[in-house]
């Protein structure tokens, strides 16, 4: 992760792998076995399609929806296994298709394969794809990944989404140099600060989940810091109703009894502040839930917390790398992780009617983007044209997070048109 993993060497299987396609909670409990030893031997890390994750998460995140659980097997062991979900129309279209399936709180689809035939068992789910709709789109893939990297390579003619860059964090000689190397001087210094500030409050405590604590303490705790804040508002948080709090309460228990659990925090008299979990997958790790108390968001309970994280993952020897499991412009992330990974997609057409779908939804994204040319043109045109009189410049803050983040330097000023003829040229310097 980060840096180009090799491909695997030439497949040696010795019988023809087939397609069986599972749906039910059933089906999947039946190849448990195989799936995790598929999951111990995969080519690439991907602990969202492990069974101790998807199977919680079909049960109680896909209701109402077509999810289709293709495997493919050889020589008697499970080599590839990759969540589909089937729809009747594909992006308003009437074509049916097939896409990776991601719930709202996965953000990585690499389908798990084995690394011993890996080629062969990608050769063969592609085959079944290129019969089972009419357009499919396999998304949410590092494209530094040698399974992308493979699916590009099998699919020259497939088109590529481009995605988005995310954080990463890949280990240094020793926490205080990482820290030293990706966050600047003035984050350190206010971030310290914000804490001697803090502690003026009371107690502060830096907390790690260790073997033997309570996950299901841990988890509530977790829980009620999101649910008090603006996921709780908008109804995401994992406490926010049934489905979430038992999907949760099934992986946490899972993760931390496999030892693939790592979460930090912070409390101030006792009192949860801020809490961090990381799911761990061989030699790297993912972030996963974070919280903290908005109540306390001057003192940037989540940002120490996440400078602890980085000293807490320097302590754990076999860890060299984390992706930052994030949406496009994690502003915090983006400052405390001096790396990036670039997460991408392909879209495959199977037929004409695949083709053309693609080349109709083409078409409408260069008219979208000439629009939009034009619109910015207009208004940058319309700008110039008008009387100083009615423009007012004002200082924009360094972030539009929720959590108060370290400034690092002046604000950038902003141009924003007031009504009137007698409004007045006002500049501030924001701090």
């Amino acid at each position: 992760m980060g840096a180009a993993l090799p491909l695997p060497q030439a497949d040696r299987l010795t019988a023809a792998p087939t397609v069986a396609v599972l749906r039910g909670a059933q089906a999947s409990a039946e190849i448990v076995a195989a799936w995790d030893d598929l999951a111990a031997n995969a080519l690439e890390p991907n602990p969202f399609y492990e069974s101790w994750m998807l199977r919680p998460a079909l049960e109680w995140l896909a209701a109402g929806r077509d999810i289709q659980l293709v495997t493919v097997w050889a020589d008697g062991k499970l080599g590839a296994l990759l969540p589909l979900e089937r729809q009747a129309r594909y992006k308003g279209l009437p074509v049916g298709s097939l896409r990776s399936w991601r719930h709202r709180h996965c953000m990585l689809c690499t389908p798990l394969v084995r690394t011993e035939g890996a080629e062969t068992y990608l050769a063969a789910m592609i085959e079944w794809l290129r019969r089972a709709a009419s357009v499919v789109e396999l998304d949410y893939m590092p494209s530094d990944g040698p399974v992308y990297r493979l699916l590009a390579k099998m699919l020259p003619a497939a088109q590529v989404w481009e995605g988005y860059e995310r954080a990463l964090f890949r280990r240094a000689k020793d926490a205080d140099t990482y820290i030293a190397t990706a966050v600047s001087r003035q984050d350190r210094q206010e971030v310290r600060r914000r804490e001697r500030r803090l502690a003026e409050r009371g107690a502060v405590a830096h907390v790690t989940l260790r073997p033997g604590d309570s996950i299901e303490r841990w988890l509530d705790e977790l829980m009620q810091i999101e649910a008090s804040g603006w996921k709780g508002k908008q109804g995401s948080a994992l406490a926010s109703n049934e489905a979430n709090r038992r999907f949760a309460a099934e992986i946490f228990s899972a993760a931390f009894s496999r030892g693939r659990l790592h979460m930090v925090g912070l409390d101030l008299d006792g009192k949860p502040l801020s809490r961090c979990s990381t799911i761990l997958a061989g030699d790297g790790g993912y972030a996963f839930k974070t919280a903290y108390d908005e109540a306390f968001s001057r003192f940037s309970p989540g940002i120490i917390a996440e400078v602890d994280r980085i000293r807490a993952l320097h302590e754990l020897p076999e860890l060299q790398w984390m992706d930052s499991f994030t949406a496009d412009g994690n502003v915090v992330l983006n400052r405390l992780w001096n790396q990036r990974v670039k997460i991408q997609g392909l879209t495959l057409a199977t037929g004409p009617l695949g083709k053309l779908a693609l080349g109709v939804r083409e078409a409408l994204r260069r008219a979208k983007r000439w629009l939009q040319r034009r619109r910015t043109k207009a208004s940058a045109a319309s700008t110039s044209a008008m009387p100083a009189s009615m423009v007012k410049v004002t200082a924009s803050p360094s972030s539009s997070q929720p959590q108060s983040t370290p400034s690092t330097g002046t604000a950038k000023p902003t141009v924003s048109v007031r009504e009137g003829p007698m409004s007045r040229i006002k500049v501030k310097n924001g701090k």
